[in-house]
C-alpha cells in the first residue's frame, strides 16, 4: 500500500505527466509541431492532409519525433523532423506546395516508415513494468541543499522524497521535493512512460481523492506547486482541475 501510494502521488504530481503531445499545423509555408513520440511518417501525412500537396518517396528512419516549434519556414522544420535525410520541396503557382519529395529511398514510394527486417522467429516484447514497481526499483537520484542535509548524504530515494514532501514541517523542503520527483519523472522515460499509462485510467476526481489520502493536510499544497512551477499547459489545466476539487471537498 505505501508503494501504491508513492506511486499515485508521482501521478499527481507530474501531471500530472506529460501526455503524449500531438500538434502538427501547416499554415503560409510555415510549420508548428508540439510533438513527443510521433512517428515520422505520421508528421508527413498530416502535412500532406493540410497542405493538398504529395509526399514521394521513403522515410529512411523508423523512429518517432518528440519537437517543440512555432511557425517556422517548412525546410528548416522538415530538417528537424527527418533529421539527415535528404528532401526536395516541389512549389506550384502562387508559391503553393506541390510536393515533399524524400531523398534515398525507392522512387515511387509514398511516405511510409521503413518496413522492419523479417526475421525467422519473433519473440513477443515484455510487457512494461508497473508503475508501483518502477518506484519501488528506482535507483536514489541527486539532491543537494537543505534536502541533503534531511536525508543525510547526496542521494535520496523515491519513497524519501515521497515522504518529505507530502510529510515535513518545513514547506520549502516539501518544495523541493516535489520539484525534485517532477524533474526525476521528466529524466526518466520509463517512469514517465509507466505514468503516462496510469493517467489513462485515473480521472480528476478519482485523482484528487489519492491526492489528499497520500498527502493529507497538504495536498492543496501540492497541486498548487504543480500549478505554478509546470511548464506545459496540459500540466496546468490538470494541476488546476485537481486543485479546484480539492478546495470543493475542503
Amino acid at each position: 500500500m505505501r508503494q501504491r501510494a508513492l506511486a499515485a502521488w508521482i501521478i499527481a504530481v507530474a501531471g500530472i505527466a506529460r501526455a503524449d503531445e500531438r500538434v502538427i499545423q501547416y499554415a503560409k509555408d510555415a510549420l508548428t509541431v508540439h510533438l513527443t513520440n510521433v512517428p515520422v511518417a505520421e508528421v508527413l501525412d498530416e502535412i500532406a492532409h493540410q497542405s493538398g500537396a504529395d509526399i514521394r518517396g521513403q522515410v529512411l528512419a523508423d523512429r518517432a519525433v518528440t519537437a517543440q516549434f512555432d511557425a517556422v519556414p517548412l525546410p528548416e522544420a522538415l530538417h528537424r523532423v527527418l533529421g539527415d535525410q535528404n528532401f526536395a520541396l516541389v512549389y506550384g503557382e502562387g508559391g503553393k506546395l506541390r510536393s515533399v519529395r524524400l531523398l534515398g529511398g525507392t522512387p515511387g514510394q509514398t511516405a511510409a516508415a521503413a518496413p522492419s527486417p523479417v526475421t525467422p522467429a519473433v519473440q513477443p516484447a515484455p510487457s512494461s513494468p508497473g508503475l508501483a514497481n518502477l518506484v519501488a526499483n528506482h535507483a536514489p537520484v541527486p539532491v543537494s541543499g537543505r534536502l541533503a542535509q534531511t536525508v543525510g548524504g547526496p542521494n535520496a530515494t523515491l519513497q524519501q522524497l515521497f515522504e518529505i514532501g507530502t510529510r515535513n514541517e518545513d514547506s520549502s523542503l516539501r518544495s523541493e521535493a516535489i520539484r525534485t520527483m517532477v524533474s526525476t519523472l521528466e529524466t526518466d522515460p520509463a517512469l514517465r512512460a509507466a505514468t503516462i499509462g496510469e493517467l489513462g485510467t485515473i480521472d480528476d476526481g478519482a485523482l484528487s481523492a489519492i491526492l489528499r489520502g497520500a498527502a493529507g493536510e497538504h495536498a492543496e499544497e501540492v497541486a498548487m506547486q504543480v500549478l505554478t512551477q509546470a511548464r506545459a499547459s496540459e500540466i496546468r489545466v490538470k494541476a488546476s482541475s485537481v486543485l479546484q476539487r480539492l478546495r470543493a471537498g475542503s
